[in-house]
């Protein structure tokens, strides 16, 4: 019989092909039956991973529509215009507390399926739903997520409907639009940034933000993030004022510019001053990819803008 031979300090230890071929089989078999685990896991966790993001993305467009606090407890809007702490009741609805409880997943879940309805527009601001065109919902927001849905000839878009009350919800009645909510993507520093701006049924002032996926630098761009920053944009105006104080929506430029610096110390109290806020140190290039970002979105919905400007103002009247 035919040996080979593995060293061992001054002794050779015979080994035969037959065991040589066992050891390589043994190899290949543990190798392909941990990437076999490793498979199923993935798929195992696939699912878990996709309700995670729906979860993360529900809570983020909630906090832009000021439904839910950055802190993570629901509030509800009071006659003085307000936050004031709520608690979510049975079938999504919010009723006022004096308690600040953090909101349970389930609870999240429900509210936004309550107060926040996808739609689409199209480039002339008319509405539209995903079964009246025929789009597959799943399949177009995962296909247009990283390119933008503005890109598209139907563009996403959701409606934010006030808090119901107990008698609507038993009649299962939808309440009245009182804002949207807009999809933003754009590019900071390093990489691609995705977020949520909220707007008035005015079409014009900011309700709130959002930025939740970016990859900006820690303590300085990644500051998007974060409440305090994102607090400046309540009350600004997607429509720049002119000079005047009058806003021409058919022309004025549209979005949110990051100023280098204060918007006090730059624009002091100019209508500029109104579809501004404060710079980041240090992080100009993230900034100019957020007013970047807002400027080249909010063109492709300006139809539907203009649109629900016009209806509000209608309504006044």
């Amino acid at each position: 019989m035919f040996f080979n031979t593995i060293e061992r300090g001054v002794c050779a230890v015979p080994v035969s092909k037959s065991q040589t071929r066992y050891t390589i089989f043994f190899m290949i078999a543990l190798s392909f039956i941990c990437a076999l685990i490793l498979s199923l896991l993935a798929s195992a966790l696939a699912k878990p991973q996709e309700i995670a993001k729906d979860l993360d993305r529900s809570k983020e467009m909630l906090i832009s529509a000021q439904i839910l606090n950055a802190v993570g407890y629901f509030q509800v809007r009071g006659q003085d215009g307000n936050y004031l702490p709520a608690k979510a009741q049975p079938g999504g609805w919010l009723k006022p507390s004096s308690q600040k409880v953090v909101a349970s997943d389930s609870n999240v879940l429900a509210v936004y399926k309550t107060r926040i309805t996808p739609f689409l527009v199209n480039e002339k601001g008319e509405e539209s739903t995903f079964e009246k065109t025929g789009i597959d919902q799943a399949k177009y927001l995962a296909d247009y997520k990283k390119s933008g849905y503005y890109h598209q000839p139907w563009k996403l878009i959701y409606k934010i409907f006030a808090n119901p009350t107990k008698e609507e919800i038993e009649k299962n009645k939808k309440t009245k639009v009182e804002g949207y909510v807009i999809p933003v993507n754009g590019m900071g520093l390093w990489d691609a940034i995705y977020g949520y701006l909220a707007i008035r049924t005015d079409g014009n002032t900011v309700i709130g933000i959002s930025w939740y996926d970016q990859k900006e630098t820690p303590g300085l761009g990644a500051n998007i993030s974060e409440p305090e920053w994102q607090s400046q944009f309540p009350g600004k105006h997607i429509f720049q004022e002119n000079a005047d104080g009058k806003t021409n929506f058919e022309s004025a430029q549209l979005g949110i510019t990051v100023v280098k610096g204060k918007v006090s110390e730059v624009l002091g109290n100019s209508p500029k001053a109104k579809s501004a806020v404060d710079g980041m140190a240090g992080a100009t290039l993230t900034g100019n990819g957020v007013t970047d970002a807002y400027k080249d979105v909010l063109a492709a919905y300006r139809p539907f803008l203009m649109q629900v400007h016009q209806e509000n103002e209608t309504d006044k009247k």
